[in-house]
């Protein structure tokens, strides 16, 4: 029997019955019973009476949560970017045409959350770069410094320096140097980002010479890449005190430099240094802490502090407001199930969902292997069948848990059903997972299912 519960947040406790029942200790208030019992807070009433939530009952509710981010619109997008050929100029026009159809309002806030989208999503990143193409070809919208940095950061994260360098020579093309804003800023922030500090620098030597300088935004780009190169020699005094003299000289500084130092101290395992220096900047109150604040939960995070993680997060949200943005819930619940503290993974998924963090897909899969871990087999079946309604692509992982949460309950039939759509989709199960519902069949004297999982699996 497992029990969910967290009295220090006087949450409701939910109690995992063999029937698959949740049965909650608390009768609320509100008339909305499952959404109160399931993703709220909620303070524990003395009463006898008890109620029960079934599964659907269950799975609907982090439906409606996982329905309510909209991305109909950016899956069309890559949708129509995966399907031409880019290699063929009749496919190409194809594209631009479609593209063009679904009327798009371009904007610097829309073409990022467009790359974020594909780029958090799996999708290739040819089809990010495509994307960024043919926005830029239309003559209601020109690229920004946001949008450069993007397809770099992109491009950096996927390893192809070489795509981006080639890139990045074209765009040294006298043509673009007349016809493009702020030229040098995105050469420099360009280099930097590609990992190549030094040749940043002297493109950053060649702009201050003709009495150029960086924007904000592009020097803290490119003094995250000295940090993270190692430039400073790993002497962090110099860095802290160029951020010290920003703030003496009246200049704005936010969170991004900050963040960076912080996250080369974390990287390094310098973690007290780090704490020191947020906590120094916290005092000044002149520096926006909340990109910093991300940082360093997600190194504790990498770093398996998650006891440190789970206190920082609730004493700055609770202190100052403090919301992570939805990678860095994801990274704390992935690593959190890798644990088995389910408790944990129960409360932040809630307060995820309190505090209107649209999932991704990320999010789905990981709330698919909580239900599994936490034997709740109906409503992750139920999540399952209705994936198709809310864009759930459940990865490897997910596959092997519900394949092997179905065999631990005797659903042998429906667990060859899932392993062979996992085969469909290009995810091929751990050896233990084929193990498990091999001898599930053969207990089951299912011979003909099983030669089906061989010659599945040899295929």
């Amino acid at each position: 029997m497992l029990l969910l519960r967290n009295s220090s947040k006087s949450r409701i406790f939910l109690l995992v019955n063999p029937s698959n029942k949740i049965i909650n200790t608390h009768q609320p208030s509100s008339t909305d019973q499952i959404t109160t019992a399931i993703c709220s807070y909620s303070i524990i009433q003395h009463s006898s009476e008890i109620y029960n939530l079934n599964a659907k009952d269950i799975a609907l509710c982090f439906k409606q949560w996982f329905k309510s981010h909209d991305t109909l619109l950016f899956d069309r997008i890559f949708d129509i970017l995966k399907t031409h050929n880019d290699t063929d100029a009749d496919a190409r026009n194809a594209a631009d045409t479609a593209l063009s159809n679904l009327n798009l309002r371009l904007s610097e806030s829309f073409v990022l959350e467009v790359l974020k989208y594909g780029h958090r999503n799996g999708f290739d990143v040819l089809s990010c770069l495509k994307f960024f193409d043919w926005a830029g070809r239309q003559p209601s919208f020109q690229h920004t410094r946001s949008t450069f940095y993007a397809v770099f950061k992109i491009l950096s994260k996927a390893r192809l320096m070489s795509v981006m360098l080639d890139f990045l020579e074209k765009f040294m093309n006298p043509w673009w140097c007349v016809h493009r804003i702020r030229y040098y800023n995105t050469l420099v922030v360009g280099y930097a980002v590609a990992g190549k500090p030094y040749v940043a620098l002297h493109m950053f030597g060649k702009m201050r010479f003709q009495g150029l300088d960086l924007d904000e935004f592009s020097y803290h780009v490119f003094l995250n890449a000295l940090v993270e190169q190692g430039c400073f020699d790993a002497k962090f005094d110099e860095a802290e005190s160029y951020l010290e003299r920003l703030v003496s000289q009246g200049k704005a500084v936010d969170g991004l430099a900050l963040g960076s130092i912080v996250e080369a101290y974390c990287n390094r395992g310098m973690f007290e240094n780090a704490g020191r220096l947020m906590e120094k900047f916290c005092d000044m109150g002149v520096v926006s802490l909340e990109y910093a604040y991300g940082v360093w939960l997600g190194c504790l995070a990498k770093a398996e502090k998650l006891d440190g993680a789970l206190e920082f997060l609730k004493s700055k949200k609770i202190m100052e407001g403090f919301i992570p943005d939805v990678f860095k819930y994801n990274l704390l619940v992935s690593r959190l199930l890798r644990e088995n503290r389910l408790v944990e993974v129960l409360d932040l998924l809630t307060e995820m969902r309190d505090d209107q963090i649209f999932p991704d897909k990320v999010t789905l899969n990981n709330a698919l292997c909580f239900f599994c871990k936490a034997g709740l087999v109906e409503v992750a079946r139920e999540l399952y069948n209705s994936r198709s309604e809310f864009g759930l692509s459940p990865n490897g992982m997910a596959y092997n848990y519900l394949v092997n949460t179905l065999c631990s309950n005797g659903s042998t039939k429906e667990a060859f059903r899932v392993l062979k759509n996992s085969f469909q989709r290009g995810f091929f199960p751990g050896n233990r997972t084929f193990s498990l519902l091999a001898d599930a069949l053969c207990r089951e004297g299912r011979i003909d299912k099983m030669k089906e999982l061989v010659v599945i699996a040899l295929q």
